[in-house]
């Protein structure tokens, strides 16, 4: 799953009706009601405002007036082929007077839609459990190849009369992780672990979600 943690937009022209796309990381049903609701009252004087979201599985859409399934559906569609949630995109269309069909206007939302997700910044969601754990140096040297090896995220090293290790270990990795510390240390280590949790990455960063 991706989530978005910069907005785009977009403008795209078909047979002189201007197509405007919005796509904006919400956080609830009512957030994105309320950024629907912006959008309405900005373009005022725009036709249609189209939009579909998508939170925690629930997928909501509207043709505003479009013909069924030419405007909503599209929009939902992108949406759900690039994994998003937490996601609204809005489409805005004032009308150039030409009329599209059906497939025209599949096509002109798809597109502003696509291109409103192209402009904004995408997060990879993972799942994954907060781990401390203090190894002396000798333990850390193997620890520290293993954890790069398997690209474990770490949030923070310290360094004292051991090393303390501060990560962030994929859900699916922790039996692994678990069993590699116990090796290492003959059984003494005491991992700390935190409760499972949805994170990404940005610019090598974890960023907890």
């Amino acid at each position: 799953m991706y989530r978005i943690i910069d907005d785009g937009s977009s403008e795209i022209v078909e047979k002189k009706s201007r197509f405007l796309g919005f796509a904006i990381s919400v956080d609830s049903a009512d957030e994105a009601v309320d950024k629907i609701t912006e959008i309405r009252k900005k373009h005022y004087d725009a036709r249609h405002v189209c939009y579909a979201y998508v939170i925690d599985g629930l997928v909501k859409s509207s043709d505003d007036g479009e013909p069924q399934g030419s405007a909503g559906r599209p929009i939902t569609d992108v949406l759900v082929h690039l994994g998003l949630d937490h996601c609204l995109v809005a489409v805005v269309r004032y009308f150039g007077g030409i009329l599209l069909g059906v497939g025209g206007l599949i096509r002109a939302y798809t597109s502003a839609a696509q291109e409103a997700l192209d402009d904004a910044s995408l997060m990879e969601l993972h799942s994954g459990f907060p781990l401390t754990v203090t190894l002396d140096y000798n333990e850390y040297g193997k620890a520290d190849y293993f954890f790069n090896e398997n690209r474990i995220p770490r949030t923070g090293t310290e360094y004292g009369t051991g090393v303390t290790l501060h990560l962030m270990v994929p859900s699916e990795l922790k039996p692994l992780v678990e069993k590699h510390l116990a090796e290492i240390t003959a059984g003494k280590a005491s991992p700390d672990w935190g409760d499972e949790q949805e994170y990404g990455i940005v610019d090598g960063e974890v960023i907890s979600i």
